[in-house]
């Protein structure tokens, strides 16, 4: 899988999805989310909750990553995707993600990523601009 293509996923095939999680995300493609974000590797791995060094190994021996890994990095990448889709581009969508917003407490949507409850959040606050809706 080119790093780039979980940007690229067909996310409304919900059961393409859940064999892409069920199977791994290969590691290196979170190299080119980080990327999709301008963050490092680092900045990416605690909302993916996967330890730097452990990233590392399993980058460098060419390793899939862990289901729950998994779920959070297409969780991610899928929201990023949407961001993308709202703001017609993807770097107005990267500085986005990492913009802390009053509507999501303070945290930033790539923090809030973390949790499926907070990507909710991020959702629906996509919705809402998406829709001119703004509170």
């Amino acid at each position: 899988m080119p790093a780039l293509s979980l940007l690229q996923f067909p996310y409304h095939d919900n059961l393409r999805v859940a064999e892409l999680v069920r199977r791994g995300v290969p590691a290196r493609a979170l190299t080119g989310l980080a990327e999709a974000l301008h963050l490092s590797l680092g900045g990416l791995t605690a909302a993916v909750q996967i330890p730097r060094r452990t990233l590392e190994r399993r980058l460098a021996e060419n390793a899939v990553l862990k289901v729950a890994e998994s779920e959070r990095a297409v969780r991610i990448a899928r929201l990023l995707a949407r961001a993308t889709e709202v703001f017609e581009d993807r770097d107005e969508a990267a500085a986005w993600f990492s913009e802390p917003l009053n509507e999501l407490g303070g945290k930033t949507p790539l923090e809030c990523c973390a949790l499926e409850a907070g990507a909710r959040e991020v959702e629906e606050t996509l919705g809402r601009i998406a829709h001119g809706v703004f509170l």
